[in-house]
C-alpha cells in the first residue's frame, strides 16, 4: 500500500502538478482579459462567483486529506533535512545549554528516580562477600600482630623476673 510520501513522489503526481500549474496560469491570464470585456466581464464575475462556492465546498470538504498530505511532505523534507546535517554540532553551536541548565527543575528530576531500585542495583553490583573477606583478613592479621608483640612483651617481661631471680646481668644480654 502506498503511503502519502510515496504519493508525492509518483512521477504521475508530478506531471499533474505540473500540468494544473500550466492550466492556472493560462486560466488567470484568460480571466483577467475576460473580465475586461463589456458583456462577457459580468457574467464571468458570477460564473466564477459559483465556482468559488463550489471551491470553497471542495476545499472544505478536502482539507483533512490536504493537510495529511502537506504532513507527510513535511516530515519527509524534515527527515532529509535532518539526514544531511549535523544535529549534534548544531546543538554545540546554537543551543546555550546552560541557560537550559537553569531552568531544570532537579528536585522534579530526583523524584522521578526509583531510589530503592537504584539502590538495589547498586548493592547486586557489590561482593558484599568479598569485602567481609577482605576486611577479616586484615584483621585477624592486625589481631595477630598484636598478639605476637604483647606475647614478645610478656617474654621480655618474665625473663627479666627470671634474671633477676637468678641474679643474672641483663645489660650482658
Amino acid at each position: 500500500m502506498a503511503t502519502n510520501a510515496d504519493l508525492v513522489q509518483h512521477p504521475a503526481v508530478s506531471a499533474a502538478v505540473g500540468t494544473a500549474a500550466i492550466a492556472v496560469g493560462a486560466a488567470e491570464s484568460a480571466y483577467r482579459v475576460a473580465e475586461r470585456l463589456p458583456v462577457v466581464g459580468p457574467l464571468l464575475r458570477r460564473s466564477v462567483a459559483g465556482l468559488s462556492e463550489r471551491g470553497d465546498r471542495w476545499v472544505t470538504q478536502s482539507a483533512d486529506q490536504f493537510a495529511a498530505l502537506v504532513g507527510a511532505v513535511a516530515a519527509r523534507l524534515v527527515n532529509v533535512v535532518l539526514d544531511e546535517m549535523d544535529l549534534n554540532a548544531l546543538v554545540r553551536e546554537r543551543v546555550d545549554i546552560d541557560a537550559l541548565a537553569e531552568n531544570l527543575n532537579i528536585e522534579a528530576v530526583i523524584d522521578r528516580v526509583d531510589l530503592i531500585a537504584l539502590a538495589d542495583k547498586v548493592i547486586e553490583g557489590v561482593d558484599l562477600p568479598a569485602i567481609i573477606r577482605e576486611s577479616t583478613n586484615s584483621m585477624t592479621a592486625e589481631v595477630m600482630t598484636d598478639v605476637r608483640t604483647q606475647g614478645e612483651r610478656a617474654d621480655d617481661v618474665v625473663s627479666g623476673i627470671v634474671d633477676r631471680v637468678l641474679g643474672r646481668d641483663r645489660a650482658n644480654r
